[in-house]
């Protein structure tokens, strides 16, 4: 308190001098989604053998599609075939300089459709994506003058660079609105027109902080930050910091409500509150920080930047909050109705709250909320069984992007997975020899679910053609197989796995001899990716739940009802990623999740579940210092719920303002975490939660015996519910009278 100037000035000035002498985090890049993988990736190595093997590689990242709705005329399909011509006689005699930013090969790829041609193209080495892209719209930009001819550019670079865009385009929009919500919000709770004005000011000078000490954190360890992580940050750090301060000023105005003057309520809230605080932020800290457990990068990746946010929102909470409180004192709910400040719920909410603690208090109310709580959650969980990952950057854009509609035409075409199509390898010594077999193997992988066209040996019969679909030393050939349906989307993936499984049996059936067979491309890595972050969500969970239990029974000094707790939220987390299943797969019809959001949502609301544990059930076991679990439930309930219900729906506000960036993979996160933030607010922390520790009794604070039962009737309940009621009342008496005799400029 007595440093509470020097505090605010130095905030501000930290906050300046990391803005000027610190990085930001900027955007991360995409890269190739192969760099993604570990090293010993079975996908990556056989891409290395085939570009060691073949003079022309197969992937393309970056793809010209010319498309005619009326079908492309002889002199479109030969100019298409002439420009890529020029392109590589240019190559090939040199006239194209040196080092990045050029097209090296560009090569027309033979489909079976009247309407659309599509030509990969080949860039210099260190060539960056959005370098890449402009290229490409430099090569399209040829075929304009053609009437009715339309052209896109497609691909994986292309969708991720358009993806960073929007990225770009909407944060502003994003941060300004969630800013906008948080004074609404704010306001609306306290009354008050400066409470949101200081939630601001803490919110901001902490978000600052933590952009630049996070830009100055990755390059330290040497790690990409993700620009996907960015909004999820914001969202986090804002919404975190705007439910400390609603806590701090809850308390605060209660300790005022009381008649203390601004530094004795500053002090005395800051002293009771700012310990809960301090736990539940390095729980939520602590909890994320389990990301660091996954043998995956990108999601180690994760672990630090989440933490660090979560501790710096944390450091000027329990610094620069309580020197505001004691800064502006009664100012702080300076109101636009003076008598409104210090006005208790209406009580028909009051009462409703009432009946509700009544019930989750005694035994065999309990029971029935238990089952009926766990039962509407285990049956939103049930549609968790069906969760597909999804890796497509294309499929999440707006539909009238210019990406998307160049994957609308390919899809029409059924060649959708012509922009990122898969290789088959065969290796073996004189593979080339086995032509005819070759051949029959192409025609069986062309007849198989999900294929929509194979170029092999069929197109290329000439054996002196080594270097395109069979090596120059003649031991190695491959074929380019086409998915119908997104290269990267869940729909590819499953279709990929179930041909992969059958590759080895289709070559031997089709005569091919002494040859060892495997797979490659973007799909194919997509798959292995899936399957990584399927092991790594279980990992990463299992840590979470291990730190998040740690740090319950340390601070409750129990163990079975932090378990009891834990499982609880465990069943809303899975209960929520059921019903993003339902929405987003089912009712919406996309592929499947993007692979990192079901896992970055659900360790998030593992730990922020934790945090909420903190504030409700640390109450409880405060007042159960003084009284049978039953009456402590009673006592503590109605005076944490009217915070934590407020702070949950601030959170979950927060992060439903991340959908205003139209991407797919910012709606899911967004409908997951508000789904989960307002069950976890609304069924597990008031219903579930308090009934749990009713049926466990006394056994809840086991191995300590500080948790007493003593069976109350419902009268007892209903008197002791009435009785707190009644003292909240005569509160409000001495706080009015106080009032009256408090100043007149004291009072404003």
């Amino acid at each position: 308190m007595a440093g509470r100037w020097f505090i605010l000035v130095a905030w501000v000035a930290l906050t300046f001098a990391v803005s000027a002498a610190l990085p930001s985090t900027g955007p991360g890049g995409g890269g190739e989604i192969g760099s993604l993988l570990p090293r010993d990736s079975p996908a990556v190595a056989t891409l290395q053998r085939s570009l060691a093997q073949f003079a022309v590689p197969v992937l393309s990242e970056t793809s010209v599609v010319v498309h005619d709705p009326a079908g492309l005329s002889l002199l479109t399909r030969a100019d298409v075939a002439l420009w890529a011509l020029a392109h590589v006689q240019a190559a090939d005699d040199g006239a194209v300089p040196s080092g990045p930013g050029h097209i090296v090969a560009a090569v027309p790829i033979p489909v079976a459709t009247a309407q659309t041609a599509v030509t990969y193209l080949y860039l210099s080495g260190g060539t960056g994506q959005l370098d890449g892209v402009g290229l490409a719209q430099q090569y399209a930009a040829h075929f304009h003058n053609q009437a009715s001819v339309q052209t896109f550019v497609a691909g994986v670079s292309p969708a991720q660079v358009r993806q960073s865009h929007y990225l770009t385009d909407y944060l502003g929009y994003f941060e300004t609105a969630t800013l906008v919500l948080i004074t609404v919000v704010v306001a609306a709770a306290f009354r008050s027109v400066v409470a949101p004005l200081a939630v601001l000011a803490v919110a901001g000078l902490g978000y600052l902080v933590a952009v630049r000490l996070l830009g100055l954190l990755a390059a330290a360890l040497g790690f990409a930050m993700p620009e996907q992580i960015q909004p999820l940050l914001a969202a986090l750090l804002i919404g975190v910091v705007t439910d400390y301060c609603v806590l701090f000023f809850f308390g605060f105005r209660d300790q005022l409500q009381q008649g203390r003057q601004a530094h004795g309520a500053a002090r005395r809230s800051a002293a009771s509150d700012g310990p809960i605080v301090a736990v539940a932020g390095m729980t939520v800290a602590a909890g994320t920080a389990a990301l660091l457990a996954a043998n995956f990068p990108l999601f180690r990746a994760f672990g630090p930047a989440m933490s660090l946010t979560i501790l710096v929102g944390l450091a000027v909470s329990l610094t620069l909050v309580p020197s505001l409180m004691a800064i502006l004192g009664h100012r702080l709910f300076l109101s636009w109705d003076p008598a409104s400040w210090s006005a208790r719920p209406a009580a028909g909410t009051a009462r409703q709250a009432g009946r509700l603690i009544r019930i989750v208090a005694d035994r065999r109310g309990a029971a029935v909320a238990t089952s009926i709580g766990v039962g509407i959650l285990v049956l939103a969980a049930l549609p968790l069984g069906a969760l597909r990952l999804d890796l497509s950057f294309t499929s999440g854009l707006p539909a009238d992007d210019a990406v998307s509609k160049g994957a609308a035409v390919l899809d029409a075409a059924g060649i959708r997975g012509i922009t990122a199509p898969t290789e088959v390898l065969l290796e073996g010594r004189g593979i080339a020899a086995q032509r005819p077999a070759l051949t029959r193997l192409q025609t069986t992988i062309d007849a198989q679910p999900g294929v929509a066209a194979v170029l092999g040996a069929a197109q290329n019969p000439l054996p002196e053609d080594y270097g395109i679909v069979v090596s120059r030393d003649g031991n190695a050939a491959r074929f380019v197989v086409v998915l119908d349906s997104d290269p990267l989307g869940a729909r590819a993936i499953a279709d990929l796995q179930q041909l992969q499984g059958r590759l080895q049996a289709l070559a031997d059936g089709s005569g091919v001899v002494g040859a060892t067979v495997s797979v490659t491309g973007e799909t194919a890595i997509a798959a292995e990716l899936a399957e990584i972050t399927r092991e790594n969500l279980w990992i990463t969970l299992l840590a979470a739940l291990a730190v998040e239990l740690v740090i319950l029974v340390i601070y409750l000094r129990a163990l079975v009802a932090p378990l009891a707790l834990l499982l609880c939220s465990a069943l809303g987390v899975a209960a929520t990623l059921g019903l993003t299943v339902l929405v987003f797969q089912e009712w919406f019809g996309d592929s499947g999740l993007t692979f990192y959001a079901p896992f970055a949502t659900a360790v998030l609301l593992l730990a922020l579940g934790s945090d909420y544990n903190v504030f409700t059930v640390g109450s409880i076991w405060d007042e159960a210092r003084r009284h049978p679990l039953s009456r402590a439930i009673v006592r503590a309930m109605p005076a944490t719920s009217r915070a934590v219900s407020t702070a949950g729906m601030i959170l979950a506000s927060t992060f439903a303002m991340v959908a205003i960036i139209p991407i797919g993979t910012f709606r899911q996160v967004a409908f997951t975490m508000t789904a989960g933030l307002l069950i976890d607010t609304f069924l597990i922390r008031p219903v579930l939660t308090p009934a749990v520790l009713t049926l466990l009794g006394s056994a809840a604070g086991w191995p300590s015996r500080r948790i007493r039962t003593v069976r109350l009737g419902r009268d007892d309940l209903r008197k002791e519910v009435r009785g707190d009621e009644q003292d909240r009342d005569r509160q409000d008496v001495r706080t009015r009278a106080a009032d009256e005799r408090r100043p007149e400029e004291a009072r404003q």
